[in-house]
């Protein structure tokens, strides 16, 4: 990770205005719902999905006799922080803050109620991702796949599987390897992901943008660090500009000055957004 002691302001890494609606929007959408100041609910064929009014965890995390690793990852990219059972969900919100093809993400935000063979069934999703494609997806966080050798837990994912694909979501179940391998890979999610509240703001963007246009489409991240100024400063502001979706970073090799940087979108997007706001 870096040491980013050196003085630099921190805040909200957004330097313009996002035109996708968060997870919570786009879930209500997809569902039909209309917010209202009590706990909605929706109903399709096969089953039920309950949210809280407020868009925080439907589930309280409990410590104390559970001997995993529980806190709250404090979230630039969903502007908001977000609980976490154990350190592959930790990971997964890492690597969802920055993949640049996650416009926002949830930690459990609904629970499915449904009825299996009689008996009504709970399962609460560990987290849900609205993708760059307009979907949401689902995501079940394992460490292995044992647990999925159980026939009653299996039956359970595979009706969730089947309300979200009626829904067009996509379910998943992400394992511990899919999370923290390559080992290069996540290390450098953890270097970005640890600059994701430097601030910059939209000049940084154009400077990155047109570089980048001006080089046929992908630049090296040291000359883009170089072109904002500091080069230290430079490069904790790219990192910041790939968590907030403006730029995006190849994470595939270890990180350094020769990485290669591509636009998420053009600089004249950038610019009719923000006269847009």
């Amino acid at each position: 990770m870096n040491d980013l002691s050196f003085p630099m302001r921190r805040g909200p890494a957004r330097p313009y205005p996002s035109m996708r609606p968060p997870v919570r929007k786009t879930i209500e959408l997809t569902l039909g719902a209309s917010p209202t100041p009590l706990s909605w609910a929706a109903i399709n064929a096969v089953g039920r999905i309950v949210t809280t009014p407020d868009d925080r965890p439907i589930r309280t995390i409990i410590t104390g006799r559970r001997r995993i690793t529980t806190g709250v990852y404090p979230s630039t990219k969903s502007g908001r922080s977000h609980p976490f059972e154990g350190m592959n969900e930790r990971g997964f919100f890492m690597r969802s803050e920055v993949d640049t093809r996650v416009v926002d993400y949830r930690a459990q935000p609904f629970r499915f109620e449904f009825v299996v063979d009689g008996a009504k069934r709970i399962y609460i999703a560990d987290c849900a991702r609205l993708l760059a494609d307009g979907r949401i997806e689902v995501v079940e966080v394992k460490n292995d796949r044992r647990a999925l050798k159980d026939p009653d837990y299996a039956l359970k994912l595979a009706h969730v599987e089947q309300i979200c694909a009626q829904l067009g979501w996509s379910f998943r179940v992400v394992l511990k390897d899919e999370i923290f391998l390559p080992a290069t890979v996540f290390a450098n999610v953890e270097d970005v992901q640890a600059c994701r509240q430097v601030r910059f703001d939209a000049s940084h963007g154009y400077i990155a943008l047109d570089l980048i246009e001006s080089m046929g489409g992908q630049a090296p991240l040291g000359a883009l660090a170089e072109r904002i100024g500091d080069r230290r400063v430079g490069m904790a502001i790219a990192k910041a500009m790939m968590v907030a979706r403006l730029i995006d970073i190849d994470l595939t090799r270890p990180l350094g000055a020769d990485s290669a940087v591509s636009a998420i979108c053009g600089a004249e997007s950038l610019r009719q957004e923000g006269a847009a706001s």
